[in-house]
């Protein structure tokens, strides 16, 4: 592969590393606006439509047109393009837009992958030798899933991040049962001039965090807005639960803000007025309360500080908008002083958050930290510590992020701050993952769960749900982790959380290829496809095609599933969907071996293993290294196949973990068998398969009998062949390399009608897989 960077006027654009140079000086510009560029020049040879440009950059289709319409504004200014100007972007009347620059296309070196033979001597122990000209890499910080989805390994992609939480401090946070939400609120009804648009958004999360605070349980404003993105109405979930419409006028010199609250047939209305929007919000906010059986909260804002409160109510209905620029020039027009506060600092710090200026948020964070007064307000200092912590995450600065998060806890545990406290957890249990610790990650998870029932955030909750789902997966715990993701869908789906009930059932479909349930996971691709038509995230829509491609896969679709990966290759993003697409070579792999073209499937696996699927992706780097060795054998590349095996075995050592055992050993004992060597062959072939029944996952436990069966037949071993085929027997129904040992097993012991009837299903579920000849295979009649 080469990375392509785009030459125009003075501009050098590096979509890859997403850096914009004029004459070799980096211009700002927000990621989204590198991305909207990026894709306007990739597609310069058309016009390109608002509402793919919006999928494309933000992955979902519910973006204002305004917000693009900034976008692209920003980009003309960055591009030096003044008043009507339209000299490399022009605007095509009610479709969109269409690059018309001439632009040159200049393609870097190629990013060749790094022998895997060079990887495992960078991670090999000190007492091994290594050649003096391998590079050193980091060793692998995490461990995902396998193949079978390592994609859906935790929420770090697919959902924009997953594991990190909406860390700009709008709780959208990681993915239940036992949390009550009471009450919620809708976006209020407001005037129609501009100056007042953030009130739909701003009274809204007021009239919330008021209820919230004198005991209703209220769900978070973030969360009811994430819903209602996705569904466009309330969800069933809420239907017992308070509905509040909040709606504010101007009369005369004073405003009157109204709260119309309905549960069922009963409707309860609460008006208050003051000078202030604000003031008069939280008034109706405790009228309703008292209405309602509860004691409103103390009044704490001075009149000195209602300028303040406003500034911050404004500038998070535009962050909640994505508006960041809108947030930023809001605070930029208010007065000095007022800039100054902590409060206003900290939103600044969060719209860097938003943009992806990750150092700029640290830097940011630790200074107010520096100067925050030492009578500071704890959920305000615990805040600032949520905020930094998220951008450590992001900058892999996981040992500072952890002291951050440990002490958002000290502080926050000290006050009424329960979502709080829930995003410092979640932001632990995203350190203890990165660092492979995933019975901390789990107990952390635990410990979030319970904060975000306490803040009646049920989005909140479902999402942690999920995350412990797929933790317990990657802890091989799959059967468990099976239950735990079902429910977590039903819940995201029954919450109107679409994109996250599909992301949950894609996760699923995972799980069930771990179990061998084949038909289940047919079902969930079936219940999910065509993609476009259940989620608008372009990026979770090609992590479909990619669990779709790999239920063909073991279905004996090949044809079928290649069709989808040369789809996936050809239609998305090569910088946003990177991983996604590397994954697919991978993959792609797999079906090249499976049909015995061992020479592309080796080529195809060592596309894949390149760098980033060895840090982000090491168990699917280690399946993709296996593929590749034994593409290497079926070619009669014994020596590579060796080496390569050799290398594993190191590599694995420096990065151990109890499942990257079992595959060493069972790539070690296939090299051991291709070599003649039978006595250490059949001894790891053992180990493997006491390994594989100690983990107890389906899919271990064939791949490893399925290699072992055809040698212990071989070596004339048929009363321990026949045992090994009864661990897998429960399976040859619906598993090919199941029914194929078995087959052989009886072939082996003479036992003709049962020999044929078990390779007529052999070779049925076999579909376009290359049966292997019984000569290859040792299998002997007797």
């Amino acid at each position: 592969m080469t990375a392509s960077r785009y030459l125009f006027h003075d501009f050098c654009l590096d979509p890859a590393a997403r850096e914009l140079r004029r004459h070799g000086e980096l211009v700002v510009l927000p990621v989204s606006s590198i991305d909207c560029l990026a894709y306007l020049i990739a597609h310069r040879e058309r016009a390109v439509g608002r509402d793919e440009l919006i999928a494309a950059v933000w992955g979902r289709t519910d973006v204002a047109d305004t917000l693009l319409a900034q976008t692209v504004l920003r980009i003309r200014r960055a591009l030096g393009e003044t008043g009507g100007e339209q000299s490399s972007i022009r605007t095509v009347p009610r479709f969109g837009y269409r690059w018309t620059a001439d632009t040159q296309v200049e393609e870097g070196a190629a990013a060749v992958a790094p022998e895997p033979a060079e990887v495992a001597a960078s991670a090999a122990p000190e007492n091994i030798r290594v050649a003096a000209s391998v590079p050193t890499p980091s060793v692998v910080p995490r461990s995902k899933r396998r193949l079978a989805f390592a994609a859906a390994a935790l929420l770090l992609a697919a959902l924009a991040g997953g594991w990190l939480w909406h860390s700009r401090q709008v709780s959208q946070p990681l993915a239940g049962e036992g949390e009550r939400v009471a009450a919620y609120v809708m976006p209020a009804q407001a005037p129609d001039a501009a100056e007042w648009s953030w009130l739909r958004l701003g009274l809204m999360d007021l009239v919330a965090g008021r209820l919230r605070a004198g005991g209703l349980a209220t769900a978070p404003a973030e969360s009811v807005l994430t819903v209602l993105k996705q569904s466009g109405s309330p969800p069933p979930a809420f239907a017992d639960a308070l509905e509040v419409v909040p709606s504010a006028e101007f009369h005369g010199n004073r405003w009157q803000v109204s709260l119309a609250a309905r549960h069922g047939e009963e409707r309860i209305l609460a008006k208050a007025e003051a000078d202030d929007v604000l003031g008069a919000g939280r008034i109706a906010a405790d009228q309703l309360l008292i209405k309602l059986g509860y004691q409103p909260p103390p009044a704490r804002d001075a009149p000195s500080t209602l300028a303040l409160q406003e500034l911050l109510q404004r500038t998070k209905a535009a962050i909640l908008a994505d508006q960041f620029d809108l947030a930023r020039s809001l605070i930029a027009q208010t007065a000095p002083e007022l800039r100054q506060s902590p409060e206003v600092a900290l939103r600044l710090a969060q719209i860097e958050m938003g943009e992806g200026r990750y150092e700029s948020v640290q830097q940011q964070a630790t200074a107010l930290l520096d100067r925050l007064p030492r009578d500071a307000d704890a959920s305000l200092h615990g805040r600032i510590l949520n905020l930094l912590g998220g951008a450590q995450v992001r900058l892999a600065r996981y040992a500072e992020a952890d002291a951050s998060y440990e002490e958002a806890l000290g502080v926050l545990r000290a006050v009424d701050d329960p979502i709080g406290l829930a995003i410092a957890y979640t932001g632990r249990a995203a350190v203890a993952a990165q660092r492979e610790d995933l019975e901390r990650a789990t107990a952390e998870l635990g410990r979030a769960r319970v904060e975000f029932a306490a803040g009646a955030d049920a989005l909140g909750v479902a999402h942690t749900d999920m995350n412990l789902g797929l933790v317990a997966a990657q802890r091989y715990r799959v059967a468990q982790s099976l239950p735990m993701l079902r429910q977590a869908e039903a819940r995201l789906r029954e919450l109107g959380a679409r994109e996250e009930s599909v992301y949950a059932s894609f996760a699923m479909i995972g799980v069930q290829l771990q179990l061998l349930d084949y038909a289940a996971a047919r079902a969930l691709s079936d219940g999910n496809w065509p993609p476009e038509a259940h989620t608008g995230n372009e990026r979770l829509r090609w992590q479909l095609v990619l669990a779709r491609a790999h239920v063909l896969l073991v279905e004996g679709r090949l044809a079928e599933a290649a069709e989808q990966l040369d789809r996936l290759e050809r239609e998305s993003s090569p910088t946003q969907d990177a991983a996604t697409r590397t994954i697919a070579r991978a993959l792609a792999a797999r079906v090249a071996l499976q049909r015995g073209n061992f020479a592309q499937a080796a080529e195809r696996a060592q596309s894949a293993l390149t760098a980033s699927l060895r840090s982000d992706e090491p168990d699917t780097y280690l399946l993709t290294w296996l593929v590749q060795a034994r593409a290497l054998r079926g070619g009669a590349r014994l020596d590579e196949a060796g080496q390569q095996t050799a290398a594993l075995r190191i590599w694995v050592d420096a990065n151990p973990s109890e499942w990257r055992q079992l595959e060493a050993t069972l790539a070690e004992a296939e090299q051991a068998w291709a070599e003649g060597r039978r006595d250490d062959a059949l001894a790891k072939f053992t180990d493997a398969n006491q390994r594989a029944d100690r983990l107890g996952v389906p899919e271990d436990r064939v791949e490893v009998a399925a290699a072992a069966v055809p040698a212990l037949i071989a070596a004339d071993q048929l009363d321990r062949a026949s045992a090994v085929v009864g661990t897998i027997a429960t399976w040859a129904p619906v598993d090919f390399r199941a029914a194929w040992a078995e087959a052989q097993l009886l072939r082996a012991l003479g036992r003709t009608e049962e020999w044929q009837r078990a390779y007529e299903r052999a070779s049925a579920l076999a579909r376009e897989r290359v049966v292997p000849a019984l000569r290859e295979s040792g299998v002997a009649a007797k």
